[in-house]
């Protein structure tokens, strides 16, 4: 019994592993095809040394809204404290965490009607090495893709 348990549960491994595998190298496609239409929009040469999605996890809708509000709210503090501070520039702060405001305001509302339509959405631990214009990365990125591997921006 222990022999049969060990053998099918090294067999249930291995079979996922190409699974895994095939979904990476489509999101690895998807991200590179995404920078590369994002360069050539903004006009900037774009080099890419490496790009290896090492890991993924299935998200829901809902935790991608829970990252758009944390990102929100970030935002309007940082600018209530810039209009604090500013004189001068105290409108153009106060405009920006206006801006910020209603974005939250409208994920808020995109939350209460998600009930209704929940999704699934691949969120990827990707490796990129790439130099964008004068831009440089080197570092370990986070995308968020629907299921047809679309790159769903996140902010």
């Amino acid at each position: 019994m222990k022999y049969i348990l060990l053998t099918s549960f090294f067999f249930t491994l291995f079979s996922c592993k190409p699974y895994k595998e095939k979904v990476c190298g489509k999101i690895d496609d998807s991200i590179r095809h995404y920078m590369e239409r994002k360069a050539d929009k903004e006009q900037k040469e774009l080099t890419i040394d490496a790009l290896k999605t090492t890991d993924f996890d299935m998200i829901g809708a809902g935790r991608i809204d829970s990252m758009s509000k944390e990102y929100y709210t970030k935002k309007i503090a940082s600018f209530i404290r810039l209009q604090q501070t500013a004189g001068a520039n105290a409108k153009a702060y106060g405009d920006s965490a206006d801006y910020y405001m209603k974005l939250d305001s409208l994920t808020t509302l995109q939350i209460t009607n998600r009930w209704r339509d929940p999704q699934d959405y691949y969120y990827s631990k990707t490796y990129v090495k790439a130099t964008n214009g004068n831009v440089k990365t080197d570092d370990t990125v986070r995308y968020a893709l629907d299921k047809t591997y679309k790159l769903i921006p996140l902010f």
